[in-house]
C-alpha cells in the first residue's frame, strides 16, 4: 500500500550505508490499515513469518550481504505488518522489491538508494515508548507516517522527511519522546508499482520480465509447495522402522 510503504522507509547504521547500498520497502498485509494492537500482533502472524522467510529467501540469493527486519508501518493513528530488505545494489532491490509485492499482491514497493547529494532525508531514533504511545506523539508532532521496528529493550523509529517543513517535524516527534541515537541519512527514493492493483502486477511483472535470468527463475520458484511452506515450523521426522 503506497500509504504505508512510504512509511517503511527505514536503513540501518553498518557496512551497508558505507558501500551505498540500497534498501527496498514492502508490507505481505492484505488486510488493510489496522489498530496499533493488531498490526503488532500481525508481527507473529504465519503472514509475516512466511514474509519474513521470503524475503530472506530471495535476498540471500540476489544480494551479498542482506538484513531483513519485521517492523510495523504506522500512518495517521493505523497501521500494519511490513518490513525491510537491506545490502542490496539498487537494481537488485527494485527486483527483489518486484518479485514480493507480486507475490503479496501489492500496489507498491518502496527502494530507497543511500545517496549522499539525495535530496530525501531518512530520520532514525531509538524510543523506549510503546508503539500507541509513539502513534499517539505522531499526532500531537503532525508526523503521518513512520516505521517502527520492535527491539528487545526499545523501539527504532524512522521517518521520511521529504522537505524542510517534514524535518522539523520528525525532530519534533525526536524530542517529544526523549529519543536517543539520532541519525540522518541522505538518499533518493524509487516507488515502483501503482495505485490500481492489477496496473501495479503489470509493472512488477515488466521488472522480473528483463532481469536476468536468476530474478526470473526465482520468480518461478516462488509459485511452487515449497516456497508457499516456508515460515512454517519444522518438526523432526518420525525416526524410520528397522
Amino acid at each position: 500500500m503506497k500509504r504505508i510503504v512510504l512509511a517503511c522507509m527505514v536503513f540501518l547504521w553498518s557496512l551497508h550505508g558505507l558501500l551505498a547500498q540500497s534498501v527496498v520497502f514492502v508490507s505481505p498485509s492484505d488486510k488493510g490499515l489496522l489498530t496499533m494492537s493488531c498490526a503488532e500482533g500481525s508481527l507473529n502472524s504465519f503472514e509475516q513469518l512466511h514474509y519474513l522467510a521470503a524475503a530472506h529467501y530471495l535476498a540471500e540469493r540476489l544480494c551479498q550481504q542482506p538484513q531483513i527486519e519485521g517492523a510495523v508501518g504506522v500512518w495517521r493513528g493505523q497501521a500494519e505488518n511490513s518490513g525491510m530488505i537491506d545490502g542490496c545494489p539498487n537494481e537488485r532491490a527494485r527486483q527483489v522489491g518486484a518479485l514480493l509485492a507480486k507475490y503479496y499482491h501489492q500496489e507498491q514497493a518502496l527502494v530507497f538508494d543511500r545517496d549522499p547529494a539525495g535530496k530525501t532525508s531518512l530520520i532514525g531514533f531509538r524510543a523506549t515508548q510503546p508503539l500507541g504511545v509513539i502513534a499517539v506523539m505522531m499526532a500531537q508532532a503532525q508526523v503521518t507516517g513512520a516505521t517502527v521496528i520492535p527491539h528487545t529493550q526499545d523501539n527504532m523509529v524512522l521517518v521520511v522527511a521529504s522537505d524542510v517543513a517534514q524535518r522539523a517535524r520528525a525532530m519534533t516527534l525526536y524530542a517529544s519522546l526523549h529519543g536517543h541515537g539520532l541519525h540522518e541519512e541522505p538518499g533518493t527514493t524509487e516507488l515502483i508499482g501503482d495505485n490500481d492493483r492489477a496496473k501495479a502486477r503489470a509493472v512488477f511483472t515488466t521488472i522480473v520480465a528483463n532481469a536476468p535470468a536468476d530474478v526470473r527463475q526465482l520468480n518461478s520458484d516462488m509459485y511452487s509447495e515449497q516456497f508457499n511452506d516456508l515460515g512454517l515450523p519444522v518438526t523432526p521426522e518420525a525416526a524410520p522402522t528397522h
